[in-house]
């Protein structure tokens, strides 16, 4: 998360009389208006649950042109351009960040292969809400850089970005006892503020990209793979039931296989407190197999039981019954993988879809707000920039 203080690096520069009235009136609540692009999105680290991205945050606010005086840095002044609104005639401030770094998520993995991640990047403040609000910029749209994504074998990006207003409660940032320290001096009013800190919130603004996994690799290296290995398992009602051994041998055998093929699947992802859904999977099938196992050795032992000789070849009944286990066992295992099929298009690709449609009208939007630039340049631009003495 980056944060930053964009009011009160310019207004600590004024006047303490303007100071004084931005900090303790709340009425005077200072709007600032943020957007966010993602210039490079990085590789996505499933198993460590972070990113790599590049983004440029853009937020301008607005003051009046008294409360400005010359005493800017050379820094300030390189990242702090002062522009004229030709729409509502105000004085906006504009401060551009560009960041670049490895960014903590918590990925959510219960649909996996299927999941769908968010990649957010949250923007907060100093000053509590009552001070300082930041909302979306309803001029300029936030964005993502698509060409230039890097880990395009392993996931796709959606076009669209969606942005979020919320609020923290009471924490503090490092330093964070100056700023009471400082806000103690301005007098009683800031005291009496002090003591309601633990009930006022900050203003975070969270913008939000959306990238899809490629799951064909998991479709064939998992699911299928997974859903052999069980299907495997009834051929092994060819074998006589009186040769019980040979069947419990073959079905221990496919169990340890698949036993041994979920931990190499699950190397690929971190340790988490629940079952993603090609576990369930795999869970299911690992039961399928100890089921038919036992029932192998059921039927071997009423063989045994009620037959005086073992390798007597009159057990109708027996081989009678054990074919309507294989075929209501069969039945029950094609029934449950039409109902993941059903599950599979109804919940995760679902949301795909969702995604997709919300892609097509980010596009018309960015195509209304296109027309509407080129109609602005037609008749210049919305701001006219001023040049600020140092």
């Amino acid at each position: 998360m980056f944060v930053f203080s964009s009011a009160l690096a310019v207004f600590q520069k004024t006047t303490e009389e303007f100071s004084h009235q931005f900090l303790s009136v709340s009425s005077k609540t200072i709007k600032v208006y943020v957007h966010l692009v993602f210039l490079r999105i990085g590789e996505i680290d499933t198993l460590n649950e972070k990113y790599q991205a590049q983004a440029s945050i853009e937020s301008r606010w607005s003051v009046e042109l008294e409360n400005l005086l010359p005493n800017l840095s050379s820094d300030e002044q390189q990242r702090l351009i002062a522009t004229i609104s030709r729409t509502d005639n105000k004085i906006y401030i504009c401060e551009h960040r560009n960041i670049k770094g490895s960014f903590w998520e918590k990925l959510e993995l219960y649909h996996f292969p299927s999941d769908v991640q968010e990649l957010s990047i949250s923007v907060g403040s100093m000053l509590y809400d009552d001070k300082v609000l930041l909302i979306v910029d309803p001029y300029y749209l936030s964005g993502i850089n698509r060409e230039v994504f890097i880990d395009q074998q392993e996931w796709s990006l959606f076009e669209h970005v969606d942005t979020k207003q919320r609020y923290l409660k009471e924490f503090l940032f490092q330093g964070g006892v100056e700023e009471y320290n400082d806000e103690d001096d301005y007098g009683n009013t800031d005291n009496n503020n002090n003591n309601n800190n633990k009930d006022r919130n900050r203003s975070i603004f969270t913008v939000t990209c959306y990238a899809a996994r490629q799951s064909n690799y998991f479709y064939w290296n998992g699911y299928c793979m997974i859903f052999l290995i069980t299907s495997v398992s009834f051929c092994i009602f060819t074998i006589p039931p009186n040769l019980s051994a040979n069947r419990l041998q073959i079905s221990c055998t496919l169990l340890l296989t698949s036993i041994t093929f979920r931990w190499t699947v699950n190397r690929s992802l971190p340790t988490i407190s629940y079952s993603t859904s090609m576990d369930k999977y795999a869970i299911m099938c690992l039961f399928i197999l100890v089921i038919l196992s036992i029932w192998h050795a059921i039927i071997g032992g009423l063989i045994f039981r009620y037959t005086s000789d073992f390798h007597k070849t009159s057990i109708t009944c027996f081989i009678n019954f054990d074919r309507y286990v294989l075929y209501v066992s069969l039945i029950i295992y094609i029934l449950i993988h039409g109902m993941l099929l059903i599950w599979l298009f109804c919940v995760p690709l679902k949301h795909r879809r969702q995604l997709k449609q919300k892609d097509i009208q980010y596009r018309q939007l960015l195509s209304k707000k296109c027309q509407l630039s080129k109609k602005k340049l037609e008749n210049n631009s919305d701001y006219v920039s001023i040049s600020i003495q140092i």
